[in-house]
C-alpha cells in the first residue's frame, strides 16, 4: 500500500517539526587504534541550510558515515565546531546531546536497525517512550506513522516477519515519530531491491518537499542525483560541492528538554528482553527463588510461632501469669512450696490471685481394667479458666467446681481404657497416688505406702493429655480436690513433702507482669513469666533465623551472580540494540535503568515463584505441626508459618533488590557504550 503523493507534503507540520540548518567549521575527526591516530575528516568546513536535500557521496572510507554521525550528535569532533540550529553541538554535555538527538535529529540507517522484540507499533513508538509520551498518545500517532509509510496493517508485526523494504519504512516511521528538523539517512537504499529502494526514496523526497533538511549518504549516482546538492568527500576531506545554501542556518534557542523515559516504560522494555533468554534467566529466578522461599519460610516461621505462643497464651488466660519453681541445682536457695508460700506471695503487690499447681503421679483404674501408670494435676481455680477453654475439649464439659470430684481425661488415657472421647464422659475411674511431683521411687522421694483411692468422675476428654516428654496419660482434677487428695495421702504416707510443684501468681493487668515477675525474684525465688517465655523463644528463634539464613544468602548471592552473569552476556547480545537506543536520544541513564529494572524484573519473577514456594510449604507444614499438636492438646491450632502480607512483600523487595544489584555493574557497562561503537558491534 503507497501512500498517496501529496498526503506527506499535506502533513507536513504533522510529521516533521521546523527544518534546522547546520555549519561545520574546520572540522576533524581523528579516530586512534592504540598509539595511531587515524584520520576520519579532515578539515570540513560545510554550510547546510534549513530545507535543503544534500547527498554526501565518495569511495568508502573517505569519511561518510563519520559526517553524518557527527551531524546526527552520535559523535564529538576532535577538532572545529559543528552548530546544529546555533547550537555548539561539541559543548553539549552527554544528557544535553542525547535530548538534541531525541527532539531534532530522526535517523534511517543502512540495516534498519529495529529491536527485534518490538513490534512495528513499538518501534515507532520507541523513540516516543524515550521522550515521556504517554502510551495511548505515542500508540495513535505510531499508527498515524505507518499509515503513511503504507504499512498500518502490519503494525502488530515484529521485524522478522516483514520484507528489507517494510523494515525500512517502519524506520523511516520511526525517523520521523518526535517531528525532527533534521532527517539523516545513511544508505536507506543500500539493503534493498530496486522496487523497495524505490519506495523508500520516494518517501525521503516528499519529507524533504514537506520542509525538512535532509542529508542523505549514498554510493549510487542516480540516489545522489535526486537531491538538491552534492558533497562528495575523498580521504576525509571535501573535495567538491554542487552549490551553496540557499540561506545561511539562523541561530535559535535549544528546544525545551523533553521528558524522559517512565519508569513502567523502561519496566516493560528490560522486560521484553527476557524471553530472548529463556534458560538463563529461568535458572537465575529459580536461584532467586530458592533464596526468597528459604528467607520468607524462616521470616514466617519467627512471625508465626510468636503470633500464635501470644495467640495460646492469651486463650489460656496465662497472658497476666507468673510462674514460681525452685532454683533447679542450688539447695542453699531452696524455698518451701506450701500455703504458707503461696499466701506469702499472695501478699505481693499487684498480685490479684495466687494458687499452687499439685502433681501426683500414680495409677489409673476402673472396673475390670488397670492399674495402669497415670499422673494427676490441679486445674487451677475455676475463675481462672477462660471463656474459650472448651475449644480445647474433644468432648463433654470442665468440671462443675472447685471442690467437684470431677475430672478431665486426655484422649491417651480414653484410649487406653477403650473407649471413644463421648463413651468416657459419665464414666467413672479412680486414681491412686504414688509419688508427689513428677518423680518416682528411686529419684529420693519414698513412694507412698498407703495409697487411698480417689473415685472421679470423667466429666470431659481432653487431647493427648500426658505431660510432655513423660508419655505417661494424665487426669486433670478442681484445685481444691487436688488439694484435698494431696494432704490424704501426704498424712497416711508422713510425707515431708512440697505439696506444690509450683506457684502461680495471676498479675492484677497485663502491664504489671513483669513487676510481679521481679518482686517474687527478690523474694528468693525463680519466677518466669508468660512475656519470658515468649522473648526467650523469640531469641532462639533469632538464633536459629541466623543459622538457616546462611544457605537463603548463599542461596542469593548464587543467583545475584547468576544474574550478573545473565546481565553480561544481555549487554554483549544487546550492544547493537544499545547503539539503536542512544541513536534514537537515549540518556546513559535510560539504558541505565532499563538494564537494571530488566535484572530486577528476573529477581520478581524468582521472589514470586520463592512466595509460592514458601506458601505452599507452610501450609503442609502448619498442617502437619497442627495435627502433632492436638493431638496432645486438643483445639490448639498452632499456625508456625504465617506469610503475612509484609512479609511478602519484603521479600519481594529483596528479591528485586539484590537482582538490581547484580545487574547494576552490567547497566553501568551498557549505559557507557559509545554509540558509535554499539552501532558497529556484530
Amino acid at each position: 500500500m503507497e501512500t498517496e503523493a501529496g498526503d506527506i507534503e499535506a502533513q507536513g507540520s504533522e510529521l516533521i517539526g521546523a527544518p534546522a540548518g547546520v555549519r561545520l567549521e574546520h572540522v576533524d575527526r581523528l579516530h586512534r587504534m592504540g598509539a595511531v591516530a587515524v584520520p576520519a575528516l579532515r578539515d570540513v568546513s560545510l554550510t547546510i541550510a534549513p530545507g535543503e536535500f544534500v547527498a554526501v557521496v565518495g569511495p568508502s572510507g573517505s569519511g561518510k558515515s563519520t559526517l553524518l554521525s557527527l551531524l546526527g550528535g552520535l559523535d564529538r569532533p576532535t577538532h572545529g565546531r559543528i552548530h546544529l540550529e546555533g547550537v555548539d553541538l561539541g559543548r553539549l554535555p552527554d544528557r544535553a546531546l542525547a535530548d538534541f538527538r531525541l527532539q531534532r535529529v530522526g535517523t534511517i540507517f543502512q540495516t534498519f536497525n529495529l529491536v527485534s522484540t518490538l513490534s512495528a507499533r513499538d518501534n515507532v513508538a520507541l523513540p516516543m517512550a524515550l521522550a515521556g509520551v504517554h502510551r495511548a498518545e505515542r500508540r495513535a500517532r505510531a499508527e498515524r506513522l505507518l499509515d503513511v509509510v503504507g504499512l498500518r496493517d502490519r503494525a502488530g508485526f515484529p521485524p522478522s516477519r516483514l520484507s528489507g523494504g517494510e523494515q525500512q519504512r517502519v524506520a523511516v516511521a520511526r525517523a520521523l515519530a518526535n517531528r525532527p528538523g533534521l532527517l539523516l539517512a545513511d544508505e536507506p537504499t543500500g539493503n534493498l531491491d530496486t522496487a523497495a529502494g524505490a519506495e523508500v526514496m520516494r518517501l525521503v523526497e516528499e519529507l524533504h518537499r514537506a520542509g525538512a533538511t535532509v542529508v542523505l549518504v549514498t554510493h549510487d549516482p542516480e540516489i545522489a542525483a535526486r537531491a538538491h546538492r552534492t558533497v562528495t568527500l575523498r580521504d576525509g576531506a571535501v573535495v567538491s560541492d554542487t552549490g551553496a545554501p540557499d540561506a545561511v542556518p539562523a541561530a535559535a534557542a535549544a528546544p525545551r528538554p523533553p521528558l524522559r523515559l517512565r519508569v513502567l516504560e523502561a519496566v516493560r522494555l528490560g522486560v521484553a528482553g527476557l524471553p530472548r533468554r529463556k534458560l538463563r534467566s529461568g535458572l537465575s529466578a529459580a536461584g532467586i527463588s530458592i533464596g526468597i522461599a528459604l528467607m520468607a519460610l524462616i521470616i514466617s516461621l519467627s512471625v508465626g510461632i510468636q503470633g500464635s505462643l501470644v495467640g495460646t497464651f492469651r486463650q489460656a488466660g496465662q497472658l497476666q501469669n507468673v510462674r514460681v519453681s525452685q532454683s533447679v541445682g542450688d539447695l542453699t536457695k531452696y524455698k518451701p512450696f506450701d500455703r504458707a508460700a503461696v499466701e506469702r506471695l499472695g501478699r505481693l503487690d499487684h498480685v490479684s490471685l495466687a494458687y499452687g499447681q499439685v502433681v501426683l503421679t500414680g495409677t489409673v483404674e476402673t472396673s475390670g481394667q488397670g492399674p495402669f501408670a497415670a499422673g494427676a494435676a490441679s486445674a487451677g481455680p475455676l475463675s481462672q479458666r477462660p471463656p474459650s477453654a472448651g475449644r480445647f475439649l474433644n468432648a463433654g464439659r470442665y468440671p462443675s467446681s472447685d471442690a467437684a470430684e470431677e475430672a478431665v481425661i486426655g484422649q491417651d488415657m480414653a484410649a487406653k481404657l477403650g473407649w471413644s472421647a463421648s463413651a468416657a464422659v459419665g464414666r467413672t475411674v479412680v486414681f491412686r497416688g504414688l509419688s508427689s511431683g513428677f518423680a518416682v521411687g528411686g529419684q529420693g522421694i519414698r513412694p507412698a505406702q498407703n495409697r487411698p483411692p480417689l473415685s472421679l468422675r470423667v466429666v470431659g476428654v481432653g487431647g493427648g493429655g500426658g505431660a510432655i516428654g513423660t508419655g505417661v496419660p494424665f487426669i486433670t482434677l478442681p484445685q481444691q480436690t487436688a488439694e484435698r487428695y494431696w494432704e490424704t495421702i501426704a498424712a497416711a504416707n508422713q510425707w515431708q513433702v512440697d505439696e506444690f510443684s509450683s506457684i502461680m501468681l495471676v498479675a492484677d493487668d497485663p502491664g504489671s507482669t513483669d513487676r510481679v515477675r521481679n518482686e517474687a525474684r527478690s523474694a528468693g525465688y525463680d519466677a518466669q513469666s508468660a512475656d519470658d517465655f515468649i522473648r526467650q523463644t523469640q531469641q532462639v528463634l533469632l538464633y536459629l533465623g541466623f543459622g538457616l539464613s546462611t544457605f537463603a544468602v548463599i542461596a542469593l548471592v548464587i543467583a545475584g551472580l547468576g544474574i550478573a552473569n545473565t546481565m553480561y552476556t544481555a549487554v554483549l547480545e544487546r550492544t547493537r540494540e544499545i547503539g539503536v537506543l542512544k541513536a534514537l536520544g537515549a540518556r546513559s541513564s535510560d539504558v541505565r535503568t532499563m538494564f537494571v529494572t530488566e535484572a530486577a524484573a528476573i529477581g520478581l519473577l524468582g521472589g514470586l515463584v520463592g512466595l509460592a514456594a514458601a506458601g505452599l510449604l507452610g501450609v503442609a507444614g502448619n498442617a502437619i505441626i497442627s495435627n502433632l499438636v492436638r493431638q496432645q492438646i486438643v483445639g490448639l491450632d498452632l499456625t508456625v508459618f504465617q506469610l503475612t502480607p509484609g512479609v511478602a512483600l519484603a521479600t519481594l523487595l529483596g528479591a528485586a533488590l539484590v537482582s538490581g544489584l547484580s545487574g547494576l555493574l552490567p547497566a553501568i557497562r551498557a549505559s557507557r557504550l559509545s554509540p558509535m561503537l554499539a552501532l558497529r558491534y556484530d
